[in-house]
């Protein structure tokens, strides 16, 4: 097997939208406190854009390694039940793909999240898209994997 990467597509719109909250943070921190501070203030919420960007679904030989902002989870190809497009668990919005564990717990890919207010078609199809391509390569060879895509 081959290693391959999905990345979410609104990832650079989360990215982007760290540069709002730098440049009024970093101005205001300029205002009252000094350049330097304002200087520092910019460029620590600006260097939040790094971890956003690298966030991602590496699918490997060994399993699936849900790279986000903060952790990164990894899923060994053994533990896996299936998959499917869900909204995710605790506070997070949005729609992403969700792995169901043989222990019947459930594991959130939340790198795959796609979080718009009102989800595009497009978006959800890329997330179901990925299912299938997840469960393909969870079949063993010559066996397919029950799913929606019938």
């Amino acid at each position: 097997m081959s290693t391959f990467r999905f990345v979410s597509p609104e990832r650079r719109w989360r990215a982007a939208f760290m540069v709002l909250p730098a440049a009024w943070f970093g101005w205001r921190a300029f205002q009252y406190i000094g350049p330097v501070a304002g200087g520092l203030v910019a460029a620590s919420l600006l260097a939040c854009t790094v971890p956003i960007m690298r966030a991602c679904l590496i699918v490997s030989d060994d399993g699936l390694i849900d790279r986000r902002a903060v952790r990164t989870v990894r899923v060994p190809w053994h533990s896996i039940a299936g998959f499917s497009v869900q909204r995710p668990g605790g506070l997070w919005g949005g729609f992403c793909v969700a792995v169901s564990r043989k222990d019947g717990s459930r594991v959130d890919l939340l790198s795959t999240r796609a979080y718009t207010r009102a989800p595009s078609a497009h978006h959800l199809d890329d997330l179901q898209r990925l299912c299938w391509t997840l469960e393909d390569r969870l079949a063993p060879p010559g066996e397919t994997m029950p799913s929606d895509h019938s």
